[in-house]
């Protein structure tokens, strides 16, 4: 699951953007908040970013991300917005109306249980193409 939180993190914060991660806290499970910040003409734009594996979002990652920066930036913050990186059907009615949830392409929840969608392999849609394909005998 690590490895996907960190794949979440650098595909929509990448590096090659001036991203870094300032700070991160791991909560409870897979639950993690990280503090990402860029430099930018003199400021620091800053964003907090909450990922959960919960059917629905927790309130201690609620809370955490509402507080304020845990740590003094070294510049003046410019701005600050807040994510939220979540699977497909969480419940998100909990979460505040000003940030942005995105929903993760490789897990959803189907039933209260937490699936993970991958890629079919191309032997099987190779596989499946030809039964379809096959001429039928009269």
């Amino acid at each position: 699951m690590r490895l996907y939180i960190t794949r979440e993190v650098s595909s929509n914060f990448p590096q090659s953007a001036g991203w870094t991660v300032a700070q991160s806290k791991t909560l409870s499970g897979y639950n993690q908040v990280f503090f990402i910040e860029r430099y930018d003409n003199g400021m620091i734009e800053s964003v907090k970013l909450g990922v959960t594996f919960d059917p629905s979002v927790p309130k201690d990652l609620i809370d955490l991300m509402s507080a304020g920066l845990p740590y003094k930036p070294s510049f003046p913050v410019s701005k600050t917005r807040t994510f939220l990186i979540a699977p497909r059907n969480t419940d998100t009615s909990a979460v505040p109306a000003a940030w942005k949830v995105h929903f993760m392409d490789a897990f959803g929840f189907e039933d209260e249980a937490l699936i993970w969608y991958k890629k079919p392999v191309r032997k099987e849609k190779e596989e499946a193409a030809k039964k379809h394909a096959a001429p039928q005998s009269a």
